[in-house]
């Protein structure tokens, strides 16, 4: 069963849609943007980067899980992924803000931090 009638589902979709929530409002991007099926500006293509690296980060998705989420393919989720993990790696300054979001991720969602 795959719809979001399955629990599995529907646990994984609240999920990646409050990792872009808590994106879209710490970057001021309106959630829809981040849904769109096209790429869109720069600053929208990274906090949609970002919120699919939390929520494979924080809530374990995996690549399939977060390409049926986000209406990408596994290759964009795996590049995303790949790049903010770089991205954290060179700055301090951006690694201390996505462990300050992780740690939101988690307390929203009921998790320990």
């Amino acid at each position: 069963m795959n719809s979001i009638q399955d629990p599995a589902v529907f646990l994984t979709t609240q999920r990646a849609s409050l990792a872009r929530f808590m994106v879209a409002q710490m970057y001021g991007v309106p959630v829809e943007e981040l849904c769109k099926p096209t790429r869109g500006r720069p600053h929208v293509a990274r906090a949609r980067q970002i919120a699919i690296h939390l929520a494979r980060l924080v809530f374990g998705l995996s690549h399939k899980q977060l390409a049926r989420e986000f209406g990408r393919d596994r290759s964009t989720i795996h590049h995303a992924c790949y790049l903010i993990a770089q991205m954290r790696e060179d700055s301090g300054e951006f690694d201390a803000t996505l462990r300050w979001m992780e740690g939101l991720l988690r307390r929203a969602a009921g998790q320990q931090p």
